[in-house]
């Protein structure tokens, strides 16, 4: 896996210990990436899921303009997600 993916998993790991749910773009942008291709969402979002396995992948899809990479987030199965 590609290092710039490796640090944003880093950075999302980190931010379970303060939030029950973590968005990848601002993970992502808290690391200097601007924009991932959604196959990259994907290998991201799996991989985090398969180290935190108390962690699902959720897509809020109130815009049906907005990319993967804006509108996917993780949460765990103490915070239902949002319904709409």
């Amino acid at each position: 896996m590609k290092d710039y993916k490796l640090k944003i998993i880093e950075k999302m790991n980190e931010l379970t210990k303060d939030y029950h749910s973590i968005s990848l773009r601002a993970a992502a942008n808290l690391v200097g990436i601007k924009h991932l291709k959604t196959q990259e969402c994907h290998e991201i979002l799996n991989r985090f899921c398969e180290i935190n396995g108390e962690y699902k992948i959720y897509q809020l899809s109130d815009n049906p303009l907005d990319s993967f990479f804006c509108s996917a987030f993780v949460s765990d199965n103490e915070t239902p997600p949002l319904e709409i």
